[in-house]
């Protein structure tokens, strides 16, 4: 909002000099009505000034007032306030959105039940169930980078895919949020319009720091993080009752890359939102989508500014509606 507010112009700032008018006539209204101007030609000035008499309460608001107000809400109408631009036409309103999601072995943790991977399932569909005939793509990775499917605004098709992706179907084992990142790129740089890249995930690695620095620099799309997991960790399921030991035949204990993501978040300036059980989330994550592109196509110096001007027609209608009071146009002087 106070973005936004720092927007704030007129479009036709010159028709403000029509201000100067309310104080012109406010001013000569109220010396025509006084006594030496009616009395002028009748007493001499110097006698007039001994029989005044101080005269009774006036009317709060008079005619005088309503046209004061009129030439006010006018003029700022006439000058096109405005703090956005026009929504491009080719936008829809629907912000295109690449979902990077994490297939290595740590996201089949249970400290989320089910598994981190199950639960970042459900938030994919409960996104897309707020993002009906919105353009989605899904990319997955782990060691490597693969895209699963390019935009679509059928949530259906994405689905169909999401439910079968598991951790088990990645070639090359390991973590390449790097590789995820430069082909969402490529993707979103086939589209026209500004959009969002969304880990779902448990962790980026400090190290992948300059590659996420390196994309806000030099890209008008937002990366945003999903993050699942928690810092006490939870073993990783391998199978029914199964879990990943080391060679000491000790369960592996995977835990929420906390600090990688903090770096993310104050450096790299990448929104990390954490997973919960309610669509608080998904809901969050929905508006900072919408408001990217929003923000975006408003530093676009090719979208017209939107005029906020008709607005200030309606408060003119009301002040009108004065006139059909009994006798007010004969009040100038009440």
């Amino acid at each position: 909002m106070f973005e936004q507010l720092s927007e704030f112009h007129f479009i036709r700032p010159l028709w403000l000099w029509l201000l100067l008018a309310a104080p012109v006539l406010y001013f000569l209204t109220e010396y025509r009505r006084s006594a030496e101007y009616q009395w002028r030609n009748v007493i001499a000035p110097h006698l007039l000034k001994h029989l005044k008499i101080k005269g009774g309460a006036r009317s709060f608001f008079r005619p005088i007032h309503m046209s004061i107000l009129l030439i006010i809400s006018g003029t700022l109408g006439l000058s096109g306030p405005t703090w956005q631009r026009e929504q491009s036409p080719f936008s829809e309103d629907l912000a295109p959105l690449v979902m990077a999601l994490d297939l290595s072995q740590s996201m089949d943790a249970i400290d989320v039940p089910p598994t981190r991977l199950e639960r970042a399932r459900q938030k994919v569909h409960d996104l897309l169930e707020l993002r009906k005939g919105a353009r989605s793509a899904l990319i997955v990775y782990a060691g490597t980078a693969h895209s699963v499917l390019p935009f679509t605004d059928d949530p259906s098709v994405l689905e169909t895919y999401i439910e079968s992706l598991n951790s088990d179907i990645m070639p090359v084992p390991g973590k390449d949020p790097a590789g995820a990142l430069q082909l969402a790129e490529e993707m979103l740089d086939r589209d026209d319009v500004p959009g969002t890249i969304l880990f779902l995930t448990d962790g980026i690695g400090e190290k992948y720091l300059n590659d996420f620095i390196r994309h806000r620099q030099q890209s008008k799309d937002q990366v945003m993080v999903l993050a699942f997991g928690t810092s006490q960790g939870g073993p990783i399921k391998t199978g029914e009752n199964r879990f990943l030991t080391d060679r000491n035949g000790r369960r592996v204990i995977a835990k929420l890359d906390r600090e990688g993501l903090r770096a993310l978040e104050s450096q790299a300036g990448v929104d990390v939102v954490s997973a919960t059980i309610e669509n608080r989330d998904v809901e969050r994550l929905q508006g900072k989508i919408q408001s990217h592109l929003q923000n975006v196509l408003n530093e676009d110096e090719n979208l017209r500014w939107k005029d906020s001007g008709y607005y200030l027609v309606w408060p003119g209608v009301l002040l009108l509606l004065f006139w059909f009071r009994k006798g007010w146009t004969v009040q100038w002087s009440g």
